[in-house]
């Protein structure tokens, strides 16, 4: 796994942004998404994807098969708050990566965490004013269950 596809998306002020995963090769030019994004949208952990090679850069190109899972961008407004919103995640049956002292996440919901469940944790604590989050990537089996 020592590859890196560059994504390419809007971000919330409508800038053209990049944010690179790590990526596995599978055959016929197809790669699986090993990590969950902090920030682009509509991608999610185990994806296959193609990707473009410009000059030695890979891009994405494409989504080939969906993997079921979601992910779930958290903005943390209180680090001391940190720890304890992780141990709910992965109690949850879900992972996550951090960044700027574990305040942002990015969440992996994998197909068999019960959706409707953890929505209403999320909801939960938006209304506390806790987190924010924001459903980057939410696969038909998560959707069905909001």
């Amino acid at each position: 796994m020592n590859k890196k596809v560059i994504l390419t998306y809007y971000d919330v002020e409508e800038n053209l942004a990049e944010e690179a995963l790590w990526i596995e090769p599978l055959e016929d030019n197809k790669y699986q998404v090993k990590n969950v994004p902090f920030f682009a949208p509509n991608i999610a952990y185990n994806d296959i994807i193609t990707v473009e090679d410009d000059e030695g850069n890979l891009y994405f190109e494409e989504l080939v098969k969906a993997s079921e899972h979601s992910t779930i961008q958290i903005v943390i407004f209180n680090e001391r708050e940190a720890n304890e919103i992780i141990k709910n995640i992965e109690h949850f049956g879900c992972s996550w990566e951090g960044m700027e002292n574990q305040t942002i996440l990015a969440v992996d919901v994998p197909p068999s965490v019960n959706y409707s469940i953890f929505k209403k944790y999320l909801d939960k604590n938006l209304t506390e004013n806790i987190f924010d989050y924001k459903e980057a990537c939410l696969s038909e089996t998560h959707l069905n269950l909001r």
